[in-house]
């Protein structure tokens, strides 16, 4: 295989938010027993990213959702997404192919920050809630919020 060519890329966060948020309100003893149980609560993390190639931007959305999964239930929906301006951009494009080329570790990175901040976004928009210091997202390796490619590995 040929070594690709080296790219130079640069980023800065420039902005950081909440998109969506909504709970439901329950029992704090409701809550703290489900929290008990190993079977009654669920979460759900999806990860969307999307290029803005004219504003060299790169957009990570983090949609989170914690569930009652007895009755499907949405306990805590939450939506965090960081902007990226990405210097050298378009670099990274191929246009043959339609797509833009990043490289893994860049974006094993952006996914952890965005990651993180979803996090501490979440633990903002709860801390009125019943939810406050009883629900965190966890800690999660970044490498399972995105599929890569095996040729990199």
């Amino acid at each position: 295989m040929a070594k690709d060519k080296e790219i130079k890329l640069g980023y800065k966060i420039l902005k950081i938010h909440t998109t969506k948020f909504s709970f439901t309100d329950i029992d704090s003893n409701e809550l703290t027993n489900l929290l008990n149980s190993k079977e009654d609560l669920g979460i759900n993390v999806n990860v969307s990213l999307n290029i803005n190639k004219d504003e060299s931007t790169l957009t990570l959305d983090v949609s989170t959702q914690l569930i009652k999964t007895k009755d499907k239930t949405f306990l805590v929906e939450h939506s965090g997404r960081t902007v990226y301006f990405v210097d050298g951009l378009e670099s990274t494009f191929d246009k043959e192919k339609n797509v833009y080329n990043l490289p893994n570790d860049l974006l094993i990175q952006w996914y952890s920050i965005a990651y993180t901040h979803s996090r501490a976004l979440l633990a903002i928009e709860i801390s009125p809630t019943v939810y406050k210091d009883k629900y965190f997202l966890p800690v999660i390796n970044p490498l399972d919020l995105l599929k890569l490619d095996k040729k990199e590995k």
